[in-house]
């Protein structure tokens, strides 16, 4: 089954036999691929080491309610409970998000590995690296490429 961002690969939406029924990415690669896409046709992507930093929000209702509920809980000098996250996520960075890997990795570090190559070009090397923040909303990420073409800094962000 085709990935589809419509900013990177909208052409897939025609591999789709079934009507109105989209595949898309994990959200982080999703914000990736909209990003290396340009530097990808332009320079050829050779290496992406990728770190996120996934708000809890991305552990669904649940990952909000146990932020907020853990926050106060601190400063009131309450017991802190855990349920949804493997440590505190309250005023905490807890450096994986899902189950470990055979490998070491995380799923959700594979997903952005997997559904990146896919998107993208298999030929790409990628290492991604997710953090849960405890932050409502919001993710964010810090890429480092190297392309083989030269471009500038300026060059990329013009992009």
């Amino acid at each position: 089954i085709s990935l589809i961002v419509p900013e990177v690969n909208p052409d897939a939406i025609s591999l789709f036999t079934r009507k109105n029924i989209i595949a898309n990415p994990n959200c982080s690669t999703a914000q990736l691929v909209v990003a290396l896409k340009p530097l990808h046709d332009a320079a050829t992507i050779k290496r992406v080491v990728v770190a996120t930093y996934q708000s809890v929000s991305g552990a669904g209702k649940e990952g909000m309610d146990e932020l907020f509920t853990q926050t106060r809980a601190v400063f009131v000098a309450d017991q802190v409970d855990v349920k949804k996250f493997t440590k505190r996520i309250a005023f905490n960075v807890i450096p994986h998000i899902d189950v470990f890997l055979d490998d070491g990795s995380t799923k959700e570090e594979w997903k952005m590995v997997a559904e990146t190559k896919k998107m993208l070009d298999p030929k790409i090397k990628l290492t991604a690296t997710c953090v849960r923040v405890p932050v409502l909303i919001g993710h964010s990420e810090a890429v480092n490429i190297e392309l083989e073409k030269t471009m500038t800094a300026d060059e990329a962000r013009d992009m």
